[in-house]
């Protein structure tokens, strides 16, 4: 009866074990991984690991590796720095949809990497249990909409800091391919803002990348984070878009990233606007800067990697040039990614802005599967050019 409340402060201290600022390229490997790996990895399979692994920085270094082969380089990297390191997928033998987790079983064995039935919730409860008992648990969502079936479970994920009084750490990362595309033509089941669904779960860390490079350098940082993440990558981009790493970089889990800088002319003549997106948005957003530019407007583009928390900082710097804002939304209007932004610019960067926030969001109709009726729910490119025009008149 006499033992003192804990203070308020606390309730957000116990948010993240590790704060969204964390360089995690300081963060020591275990002292003891090469010997743990030594004694439980045959030489004649770690030879074969090592062998895909060089082939796939040798893709890297001729700027030609996709998405999916560089989540694949940065997940094998981190099981063999860290043992205590295990993946659950679907169809995990024979690489995923997307190479993702190819050879993590032929390595490290069925303890370490599971091949997985299709129940999303079945697995994701088993690496919220491996995460409570020392281990470092990745999962593979083959399509990250799916990630609907594990909603209870990664709530839990979330709230394991705080409700154990940050006695338990939640090392759990959720990665996988999603969004939704301009004439994707998977569907309404295929093509739900997963994103969107759970950035209202506390505790969570939820990071977007539409590059080869932001998806390496994310993932090695969100598997050595010790709360629970979830990175999302655009599922019809996963081979398609090809470049180089920074090989052994890990990436902030907290920064946006200015992909296209707006001219000082543009700015000058009040004639540029700040487009914030993420995703296959990215693809559409970069794609119209001819078009936008021709016109005599211009744009800078700022692709959203960390969606929670939100870099405000460097929206800032950009609307401090610009002062006018357009939101290229994967996600639907009515409790969409674009509206939590949209909420926190119009609260904290009010002064900066010109006109409110012009949001170009999915509709609340689900994704149809004809091109010529998703076209009504689905924003492009060509909404952004729309968007500029109507905004710079």
């Amino acid at each position: 009866t006499d033992s003192p409340f804990p203070p308020p402060e606390l309730a957000a201290e116990l948010e993240f074990p590790d704060k969204p600022d964390t360089d995690y390229n300081t963060r020591p490997a275990p002292a003891d991984a090469d010997e743990v790996n030594a004694r439980t990895i045959p030489a004649d399979r770690m030879e074969a690991a090592q062998a895909h692994i060089e082939s796939l920085r040798a893709k890297a270094e001729a700027k030609a590796i996709t998405i999916g082969d560089a989540v694949n380089l940065a997940i094998l990297e981190e099981m063999i720095r860290d043992p205590s390191t295990c993946i659950h997928a679907e169809d995990l033998q024979a690489g995923s949809s997307y190479d993702i987790p190819k050879m993590t079983q032929q390595t490290f064995g069925r303890l370490r990497a599971s091949d997985e039935i299709i129940d999303e919730g079945h697995f994701i409860g088993k690496a919220l249990g491996e995460g409570m008992n020392g281990k470092r648990p990745i999962v593979e969502l083959m399509n990250t909409n799916f990630g609907i079936y594990g909603i209870a479970e990664i709530s839990s994920c979330g709230n394991t800091f705080a409700t154990t009084g940050g006695q338990f750490d939640m090392p759990l990362t959720i990665l996988g391919a999603g969004g939704t595309a301009p004439n994707q033509a998977l569907g309404a089941e295929h093509s739900q803002p997963f994103h969107a669904y759970i950035m209202g779960i506390p505790g969570l860390k939820i990071c977007t990348a539409s590059s080869p490079d932001a998806a390496y350098g994310l993932t090695k940082s969100m598997i050595r984070d010790n709360g629970p993440g979830v990175l999302i990558m655009p599922v019809k981009m996963m081979k398609e878009a090809k470049s180089g790493l920074s090989l052994g970089k890990c990436d902030r889990l907290d920064k946006c990233v200015v992909l296209h800088e707006a001219s000082q002319e543009s700015i000058k003549a009040r004639k540029a606007v700040t487009v914030l997106t993420y995703l296959h948005g990215c693809k559409e957003a970069i794609s119209v800067v001819p078009e936008i530019q021709a016109a005599g407007y211009d744009t800078e583009v700022i692709e959203l990697r960390s969606l929670k928390p939100l870099d405000l900082d460097t929206i800032r710097a950009s609307l401090e040039k610009t002062n006018k804002c357009i939101i290229l939304d994967e996600s639907t209007r009515s409790g969409g990614v674009g509206a939590t932004v949209s909420a926190l610019i119009h609260e904290e960067l009010f002064d900066l802005l010109d006109a409110p926030v012009n949001r170009l969001s999915m509709t609340d109709a689900p994704v149809p599967y004809a091109s010529s009726m998703e076209a009504a729910v689905v924003k492009r490119g060509s909404d952004v050019v729309a968007a500029v025009s109507e905004m710079c008149k």
